[in-house]
C-alpha cells in the first residue's frame, strides 16, 4: 500500500505542548480533506512551524498520511534537530557515547528510549538492555549540569520500576534489594552496575519487604580473593585485562554512601549532596576544572595542559575494618569456592580527608595506555578532617592520572608517611573527564601484602585552588 492510498483512512496525530510530554490529538477524516489540502499548500516555512508542535514520536505516522509528507519529512535535518532541541540538550561535540550520527537518528534513539523507560513492562525494557544504557550514558554528555532537560527528563523517568528493573541486575542484588531481574550474561551485570554507578545514589533498600545491600557489598569488598596481580588489587577484572570491574565499583559505591550517612548522623560532616543527587555526579566537566588547552604544547603552565583537572582541593573518604575483623573473615573459615563470602555487619572506621594536589609532570601516555591523552603525575598532601588522634591522619602523596585502553579515567596515588610510601590506592574516575563524583576505589599496601589490610577509598574535587591549610608552613612552593 503506498502512503497517499494510506491517507484514505482515519488517522491520529498527536500534537505535542511546547515544553512538554503532554499530547492532544487532532483528527483527521476523509470528509475533511479540504482541510489537508490547505494544510498542503501551505509555504514551507509555515509548515515546518505546525511539526515543530507534534509529538517526535508521532513523526512515523505522520509520513504514511500522504506522499507529498513522507517526502517533505524524508531527511528533513533541520525539523528533527529543532524538535529534538525542544525537549533534549544539545549533543557535546566530544562526547565519549554518541547519541547518533544524525539529527533523524538522535530523534529516533531518544524516542525509542523514551518510550522504553515511559513503558510499564519489564520485557520491553530489556529485550534491547544494551541500548538502553548505551543512549542513557550518551544522554548524559552535556554542557551543564545546573539546567539540562536531559537530566530533567531522567529525573522524571527513573522511577522504582525503572530502578529495580534497569539498575539491580548485577550479583550483588542476587542476595539483597528488592526486586531483582537477574543478567543473562557477565556483560549484562556489568551494564548494570554501571548505570547504577553513573546514577550515583546507592540502592540500599531498608524494609521488611528488602535486604539491604551494604552488608553484601562490604563482603566483595573487603575479601581479599579480589586482591591480586591480575586485578592489579584495584576496580579491574580478574582477568587481567586492566579492563573496569564495574560491580566491584558498585560495591564501593555501596559501603561509602552507607558510611557517609552515619558519619553525616554522628559528626554533621560537611560533605554536600553529590552522593544523594541523581547522575549529575557523573556528567563530564561538572566538577570545577580549567580548560585545558593541549594544542599549544610547553608554552602553556602545566594546569592548562591537564586535561584530567587535577590541581586543586579534593575530599576523600577511607573505610576500614578493624584488622582483627578483617583477619578473621578472610582467613577464619575455608571461603565458597566459586561464591561470595557471608555479609558483613561489622562497623567500620571512616576518616574524612582533604587533599590538596598540584600536577608536577606530564608525558606522553606509555603502550599499556589510552593514546587519546597524556599520563599526568602529581605530588600533594592530605589532612584528616576529624578523629586527629589517629597517627596516620596526615601523609604526603604522589600518583598519577591516565586514560585506560577502555577509555576510562584511571587514578594511582601512594600515601607517604615519613619518606617512606605505605599506601597505594586505585580508582575509577567515574563518567570521564572532570565529573563531580570523582574517584571510587581501593586502598591496600603497597606491597602487596596478601594478608592486607586493603578497603574502599573515593575522593573528588571541590576547587581549583589549593587549601593554603593543608600544607605546612614553608611548604607551599613544594606543592
Amino acid at each position: 500500500m503506498t502512503p497517499s492510498a494510506r491517507s484514505d483512512k482515519v488517522d491520529f496525530i498527536t500534537v505535542r505542548q511546547r515544553d512538554s510530554f503532554s499530547s492532544t490529538f487532532i483528527l483527521c477524516s476523509p470528509p475533511k480533506m479540504t482541510l489537508l489540502c490547505a494544510l498542503l499548500d501551505l509555504p514551507h516555512e509555515l509548515l515546518h512551524q505546525i511539526l515543530l508542535n507534534v509529538d517526535p514520536a508521532d513523526l512515523a505516522r505522520v509520513r504514511l498520511t500522504c506522499t507529498f509528507l513522507d517526502q517533505y519529512l524524508k531527511k528533513n535535518e533541520l525539523l528533527f534537530k529543532e524538535l529534538y532541541l525542544q525537549l533534549w540538550d544539545e549533543p557535546v561535540e566530544t562526547a565519549a557515547v554518541s547519541i547518533g550520527s544524525t539529527w533523524e537518528k538522535r530523534l529516533q534513539n531518544v524516542v525509542w528510549l523514551r518510550k522504553v523507560l515511559e513503558s510499564d513492562h519489564v520485557d520491553s525494557k530489556l529485550n534491547d538492555y544494551q541500548q538502553v544504557v548505551k543512549f542513557t550514558a550518551a544522554l548524559l554528555q552535556v554542557k551543564d549540569a545546573t539546567k539540562s532537560k536531559n537530566l530533567e527528563f531522567f529525573d522524571e523517568v527513573f522511577d522504582k520500576v525503572n530502578l529495580d528493573t534497569l539498575l539491580c541486575r548485577s550479583s550483588l542484588f542476587e542476595q539483597a534489594g528488592a526486586t531483582h531481574v537477574p543478567a543473562q550474561t557477565e556483560f549484562e551485570r556489568q551494564l548494570s552496575a554501571k548505570l547504577h554507578c553513573y546514577y550515583g545514589i546507592p540502592i540500599d533498600p531498608r524494609s521488611r519487604k528488602s535486604k539491604p545491600t551494604h552488608p553484601w557489598a562490604r563482603s566483595l569488598v573487603y575479601d581479599l580473593r579480589n586482591y591480586d596481580t591480575n586485578t592489579m588489587w584495584g576496580p579491574f577484572r580478574a582477568d587481567g585485562s586492566g579492563r573496569v570491574d564495574w560491580e566491584k565499583l558498585e560495591a564501593i559505591m555501596v559501603v561509602l554512601g552507607f558510611n557517609l550517612k552515619v558519619l553525616v548522623e554522628e559528626s554533621d560532616m560537611p560533605i554536600g549532596n553529590l552522593w544523594g543527587v541523581k547522575f549529575r555526579g557523573a556528567i563530564p566537566y561538572s566538577a570545577p576544572h580549567l580548560k585545558p588547552n593541549l594544542d599549544n604544547g610547553l608554552e602553556l603552565p602545566l594546569e592548562l595542559r591537564d586535561p584530567y583537572g587535577v590541581t586543586g582541593t579534593w575530599l576523600r573518604v577511607v573505610c576500614f575494618l578493624d584488622y582483627h575483623d578483617f583477619y578473621a573473615f578472610n582467613f577464619g573459615s575455608i571461603a565458597p569456592a566459586d561464591g561470595p563470602r557471608p555479609p558483613i555487619d561489622i562497623r567500620e572506621a571512616i576518616r574524612f580527608i582533604k587533599l590538596g594536589i598540584t600536577v608536577t609532570r606530564i608525558e606522553p601516555p606509555g603502550p599499556g595506555d589510552g593514546q587519546a591523552l597524556p599520563v599526568v603525575h602529581f605530588k600533594g598532601a592530605s589532612r584528616l578532617m576529624h578523629a586527629f588522634w589517629d597517627p596516620n591522619a596526615n601523609s604526603e602523596l604522589t600518583g598519577t592520572v591516565r586514560l585506560t585502553t577502555e577509555g576510562e579515567i584511571r587514578w594511582t596515588s601512594f600515601s607517604i608517611f615519613q619518606g617512606e610510601e605505605r599506601w597505594r590506592s586505585e580508582g575509577i574516575q567515574i563518567g570521564g573527564l572532570c565529573t563531580a563524583r570523582g574517584v571510587l576505589g581501593t586502598w591496600f599496601d603497597k606491597d602487596f601484602d596478601p594478608h592486607g589490610p586493603a578497603g574502599p577509598t573515593a575522593f573528588w574535587k571541590t576547587s581549583n585552588e589549593v587549601d593554603p591549610n593543608i600544607v605546612e608552613p614553608g611548604e607551599e612552593d613544594s606543592l
